[in-house]
């Protein structure tokens, strides 16, 4: 017996057709886009450095394991409670924000150092590797976000609305270049 896959829908074919050189970019900006709107509307900052990445991941290299739902929530939870957990434990919330003052001060740089190190070792533990949470451990570590419920919050949303949206879309297009290759 042997396993045939179902046919194509119209969506997938088309979706074929459209070359990686346009797909990407366009997929990119509407995940940007659709955070962005969402955030307008409701009046909060979703849209944050981390999720450009994300996008473009999800865009661009759907196929990865990194570009995966999973490992987009579960990454950018784990970088946020990497930071979210050493700026608590050193005290560094009290810090200057690096962004804001351009300073770099000894305890955002250690915050810094061990949240990386944290997010890297839980993301490999839970096999949940996803580069783009880096920086959201570094926008705790740094002070571009406080360590405060509704930052938590928001980052929060922003993840889900790009990982949900980003995942339909990835989906569609790794069900679209399976058709090319066969």
């Amino acid at each position: 017996m042997t396993h045939r896959s179902p046919p194509p829908t119209h969506l997938t074919f088309w979706i074929s057709k459209i070359p990686d050189l346009v797909w990407a970019p366009i997929v990119a900006g509407l995940l940007m886009l659709i955070v962005g709107a969402f955030g307008l509307a409701v009046d909060e900052p979703l849209i944050f450095p981390s999720l450009g990445p994300t996008a473009f991941l999800q865009a661009e290299l759907p196929q990865l394991p990194s570009s995966r739902l999973y490992n987009t929530i579960v990454g950018h939870v784990l970088g946020l409670g990497s930071g979210l957990l050493v700026v608590t434990l050193l005290g560094a919330g009290t810090a200057p924000s690096v962004l804001a003052t351009g300073e770099l001060t000894p305890i955002r740089m250690w915050a810094s150092v061990l949240s990386i190190v944290l997010n890297l070792f839980a993301g490999l533990l839970l096999k949940a590797s996803h580069p783009p949470a880096a920086a959201t451990t570094l926008l705790f570590a740094l002070g571009g976000f406080q360590p405060t419920r509704h930052e938590t919050i928001v980052v929060i949303i922003g993840v889900f609305i790009v990982g949900i949206t980003g995942e339909v879309l990835r989906q569609l297009r790794v069900k679209a270049t399976s058709l090319r290759c066969c």
